[in-house]
């Protein structure tokens, strides 16, 4: 499950961070975070009352031989703001390739998973939705949710910044170890 943690609120200092396995990292002391469901962690919204859109699941690094055409999922901190760093996610080799290959600038965390670019691929009928936000105080956060109204409402409630669409679709269940079932809405 994809675990998402808001940390050192205020709003200028916000920082989301996001994990499968590495939750002992972000603790409430001395970093001040707290775990949000994937969705409705800024309040709720409508869509987060269903269910099915709370958890996040990806295909876990090992198993994604099961549904051949999945695109990987990779964890990178951009250290280039002094202060509460952001954690952003890469999608598909290009992109991972991009943040590798800027070590200087970005830190590599986790290999999360995979996740699909298509609907109903393989069982993922959940969209990850993502905002590329700038703080007032300058510093970047990117924002993930399966809440089409949760991205959109955070962009001029808190963010300056960019409602980025769909970046791959995810399973609302753990589906770790089979594939290939009907898509369920």
């Amino acid at each position: 499950m994809i675990h998402r943690f808001d940390c050192d609120p205020p709003i200028n200092n916000i920082n989301h961070a996001y994990t499968i396995n590495q939750q002992s990292v972000y603790t409430t002391s001395p970093y001040n975070c707290i775990e949000e469901n994937l969705c409705g962690g800024m309040g709720s919204p409508p869509d987060c009352a269903n269910p099915a859109i709370k958890a996040g699941y990806l295909i876990q690094p090992g198993q994604q031989g099961i549904c051949p055409d999945l695109i990987q999922v990779v964890s990178f901190k951009d250290i280039s703001f002094p202060v509460n760093s952001d954690v952003l996610l890469a999608f598909g080799q290009a992109e991972i390739n991009f943040y590798r290959a800027n070590p200087a600038t970005y830190v590599e965390l986790e290999n999360m998973g995979y996740c699909s670019t298509t609907s109903c691929y393989c069982g993922a009928n959940v969209p990850l939705y993502v905002d590329d936000g700038k703080l007032p105080s300058g510093k970047r956060d990117h924002f993930y949710t399966t809440s089409l109204t949760e991205a959109t409402t955070a962009l001029p409630a808190v963010y300056a910044g960019t409602f980025m669409g769909i970046k791959c679709y995810i399973w609302n269940f753990n589906a770790m170890s089979y594939c290939g079932m009907s898509c369920i809405g």
